[in-house]
């Protein structure tokens, strides 16, 4: 009998590609989304639809709650990608006094950074909470490299300043708005519930931001300059393609986390978008100097470093620098 998986966010782009891909390799697809499912998506990215406010669902009862657990029956494994998927266009107060806040090359959402943390923290619960109800033996949660850190502040004091480089999954998170805050505090309720459900084991992939397949090759783009510093996760990436394999080797992989136990992974290229050097291009744009190393960082090599998810998930990122989108990138 083929195994079960649900797919949360089953409308959206990432989503849609990750129960495809499962679909692909035998398991039978349960897609759950806030949004009406569009025509073809049942045959493709899912075999059975279930239509459910997730946010909702985490008050506990009620016909949210009573249809995601009605959705969970029979499922092995679990891949949670709803979620507001940015941060909210609104910056915190103290970035907004102070004028400090940066033109985004990123979409924010337009919702208050309240809702925001609210929703997705609840959906987050409310889906776990169904899962290791339902015997589900593998947790696999799309987190974000923003719980390491993101600042509307592109430089200066309010700004993201990481300890030492390349960031990994030891560096400890220091989120500076609310949607990195939300998928912290989402990893910290798998956290909590791998010390008593000992049965389901529990990943969280903290992708940057993602480049999608039919925009890759505009990369690299032109080197930044510090009068117009992007703000993004310290100029990070991911293949569209990176990340939804990423999803599927965490439901595949018996490495990728122990029974009772919750493992984090970031997810990226092993390079930044543009061809300059990363470190002067640092220095240069966002202030960032002195930064401790851990290992060289040859070239233009990604500030955040994916080693472990190479190790544990036979991870292999793209690059735009091997042939547009081909498999090989170097170590990150």
């Amino acid at each position: 009998m083929a195994p079960t998986t649900l797919v949360t966010g089953a409308v959206g782009r990432i989503g849609r590609g990750v129960g495809a891909a499962l679909r692909k390799v035998g398991h039978r697809v349960v897609g759950v989304d806030v949004l009406p499912a569009p025509i073809g998506l049942v045959g493709d990215g899912c075999d059975h639809f279930v239509q459910c406010d997730l946010a909702a669902a985490g008050a506990g009862a009620g016909e949210a709650h009573d249809a995601l657990r009605e959705a969970m029956k029979g499922v092995s494994a679990v891949v949670h990608c709803a979620a507001w998927p940015g941060p909210s266009a609104v910056p915190p107060p103290a970035v907004v006094a102070t004028g400090a806040a940066r033109p985004p090359q990123i979409i924010l959402e337009q919702i208050p950074p309240s809702v925001l943390l609210r929703d997705n923290v609840s959906a987050t619960a409310a889906v776990c909470d169904a899962a290791v109800g339902a015997g589900a033996t593998r947790f696999v949660f799309s987190s974000s490299a923003f719980a390491m850190g993101y600042s509307h502040a592109a430089s200066g004091p309010q700004a993201y300043r990481p300890r030492y480089l390349p960031v990994d999954e030891a560096h400890g998170a220091m989120p500076h708005e609310s949607y990195g805050l939300s998928k912290l505090v989402g990893e910290e309720v798998l956290e909590c519930a791998a010390r008593t459900a000992t049965h389901t084991s529990f990943v969280s992939l903290r992708f940057t931001n993602i480049v999608k397949r039919d925009r890759f090759g505009e990369l690299p783009w032109p080197a930044p300059t510090r009068d117009q510093p992007p703000t993004m996760m310290l100029w990070a990436y991911t293949h569209e393609d990176d990340v939804i394999e990423a999803h599927v080797a965490s439901v595949l992989s018996p490495s990728a986390a122990a029974p009772g136990a919750h493992e984090p992974y970031l997810i990226c290229a092993p390079d930044t978008r543009y061809a300059e050097p990363t470190l002067p291009l640092l220095a240069s744009v966002l202030g960032i100097v002195n930064t401790p190393l851990t290992e060289p960082m040859a070239g233009n090599a990604s500030p955040l470093s994916a080693a472990k998810a190479r190790a544990r998930l036979g991870f292999r990122p793209r690059s735009w620098q091997d042939g547009k989108g081909a498999h090989g990138g170097r170590v990150a």
